[in-house]
Order: C-alpha cells, then sequence, then structure tokens
C-alpha cells in the first residue's frame, strides 16, 4: 500500500548497504510516495535497475540530492526543506526495519494524539568482542534513536532543523529539544537492527568512540562530562589518600587519624566500584543476562567500558582544548 509519506535516507560511501536497504522497500506493508536519498560519497550514486522499476511502476518520487562533505544531520535538513508531504519518515543505512514498521507507526497515528513516532534500535551481536561491547554501551534492550523516527513536519518548525556542522550527536541534541519542548512523540510497537558491531575491531571502535564524542562533546546536550568528573574525582580521592596521613596525622602511628595503607586502600575501593558498576549493575540494567556477565565476562565488560570512558574523557579534553586555543 502507498502512503503519503517522504522518506528521507542519509548516504555517505555506503552504496552496499544503502542498496540493501533499498531493495527491502518493496516487501513493506505500506510504501512511502517519496523517497529521497541525500548522498555525500566520493562516487556518485546510481540506484540499481530494479529499484528504479519498482519505483517507476508504483509513481514513487525518487529524489537523490548530491552533496559534499555533508555530516548527517546535514543531510537530514536537505531531506526535509526538500519533502512534499507532511509526514516524514527517516532511516540509515546502517539500520534494517522490519517489514511492517512503517505500517505499524503510521498506525500509531491513527489511534493516538501524537505528533510523531520515535524510532528503536536493536543492537546485534554474534561474535564474542561484539557481545562485550554491547554489553559495555548499549545492552540488550533496543534503544529510543532518531533513526527510525515517523515524524510530523510541523515538528520541525517548533524544534528547530539538525546543527549541520558536527559528525556525531546532532540526533541527540534534536531530541533533547523534543523533551524542552514536551512534544507528545508515542513510543513505537517495531524497532530496527543494527548490526554494524559485527564488523567492528578494538581499534575501530576506538576512533569512532573518539571521533563522535569529539564532536558531540560540543554539543549543549553533552554528557561526555560525567566520565570527565568520574575520574576527576577519583584522581582528588586518590591524592587525598596519599596525603591524609602526612597531614592530619604526620605520620604518627599512634595518632588516632592515621590510617594505614590508606592510599592503596582508596584506590581499590575505586577499582572495585568501578568493576561493579561498570562491568555488572549499569549492563544488567540495560538487560544483559547475569549468565553473560558472570563468573568471567564482567572484567572484559568493565575493562573495555573504562578503555571507552576514557577515550571519551580524552576527546572531552581535546575539545576544550581546541576550543581554548
Amino acid at each position: 500500500m502507498i502512503r503519503d509519506v517522504s522518506l528521507i535516507i542519509p548516504s555517505q560511501n555506503a552504496e552496499k548497504k544503502l542498496f540493501t536497504l533499498l531493495s527491502s522497500i518493496p516487501n513493506w506493508d505500506a510504501i512511502p510516495n517519496e523517497i529521497i536519498i541525500v548522498d555525500s560519497s566520493n562516487n556518485r550514486l546510481i540506484t540499481p535497475n530494479s529499484f528504479n522499476i519498482f519505483v517507476e511502476k508504483n509513481k514513487i518520487n525518487l529524489l537523490i540530492i548530491h552533496g559534499k562533505d555533508i555530516y548527517p544531520g546535514h543531510a537530514r535538513n536537505i531531506g526535509i526543506n526538500h519533502s512534499n508531504n507532511n509526514l516524514l519518515a527517516f532511516l540509515d543505512t546502517s539500520t534494517i526495519p522490519r517489514k511492517t514498521w512503517l505500517s505499524s507507526g503510521l498506525d500509531i497515528f491513527s489511534t493516538q494524539e501524537s505528533e510523531g513516532v520515535w524510532g528503536k534500535t536493536y543492537y546485534e551481536a554474534d561474535k564474542f568482542l561484539a557481545k562485550i561491547l554491547k554489553a559495555s554501551t548499549y545492552g540488550e534492550k533496543a534503544i529510543k534513536t532518531f533513526p527510525g523516527s515517523i515524524l510530523k513536519k510541523n515538528v520541525f518548525n517548533k524544534c528547530g532543523l539538525f546543527i549541520e556542522t558536527t559528525r556525531a550527536g546532532e540526533d541527540g541534541d534534536w531530541i533533547s529539544r523534543v523533551t524542552l519542548h514536551r512534544l507528545n512523540i508515542s513510543t513505537p510497537y517495531e524497532f530496527l537492527t543494527y548490526g554494524e558491531l559485527k564488523e567492528l575491531n578494538v581499534l575501530k571502535i576506538i576512533k569512532k568512540w573518539f571521533r563522535n564524542y569529539l564532536h558531540s562533546s560540543r554539543l549543549p546536550y553533552s554528557r561526555a562530562h560525567r566520565s570527565f568528573y568520574y575520574y576527576g574525582i577519583s584522581f582528588f580521592a586518590v591524592m587525598v589518600a596519599f596525603n591524609w596521613n602526612a597531614v592530619l596525622a604526620s605520620w604518627d602511628t599512634k595518632n588516632a587519624l592515621y590510617v594505614p595503607n590508606i592510599t592503596k586502600i582508596s584506590a581499590l575501593i575505586l577499582f572495585i566500584s568501578y568493576t561493579f558498576v561498570r562491568g555488572i549493575f549499569i549492563p544488567s540494567k540495560k538487560g544483559v543476562s547475569l549468565k553473560f556477565i558472570l563468573p568471567v565476562n564482567f572484567i572484559f565488560i568493565s575493562f573495555f567500558s573504562g578503555v571507552l570512558d576514557f577515550t571519551k574523557v580524552l576527546a572531552f579534553t581535546f575539545s576544550r582544548l581546541i576550543k581554548k586555543l
């Protein structure tokens, strides 16, 4: 069934993934009557002939807009400005929807007084490293995402468009504005799947984390400072412990304020606390089973979480230095 919806897809050097996404559209229960691809690839995008035939047969308005060095937020803004419908749907090349994704989202508009429907994404992992990364970050529950959202066009008149000058975090910034304006955006019935975790190695993950937080830390909504505060407070606690006996007890072991091995004890408490929170508590809160976490994997999860948190701190600090300079 063809519906009056504009589907907006940013793409950059992801031809294979884009074509996989496009090839799934003919099987959807509801099909948009307008598809806008905003592409900033090195090579000019040419869609498959089979997809072009499908588009022509169903009289779908296919618009491919080419640009250079366009970030995702900028690409979405271009798509929004070129759309001809009052309902806009958004996907990324890395997120694959079920065939009922669009139809179920549109059903919500007919049953609820809503200005939109959020996207929800489930992150897939099959290999051990991917599972550890997933446990350290996204968890086992599908989480709210901008990709997969279906929104009334006038929502952007209320909240504004996306920030165009950042590589990452623009979607989180926009979602925070929706919350600020208290718009009624519904929870979806269906979710998308994200499979790129399977393709990542440790170095790629760290580079991606650093790049994303370097960009997103400049945004008002950024939470990168939380990791910065944790490491700052931890360093302060260790320094206090290191100087405790010297300043308050003058190294007098008979003094009531003297605490044997206080530095080692403080560092151990911080280490155990971090390992428990990042290796067990947070993953289990995000749906990761204790069967996977225990008895050993919590060590890998907490270690990898520490690497990613430290990467965020470096990105946050580097961003602030660039701003100062």
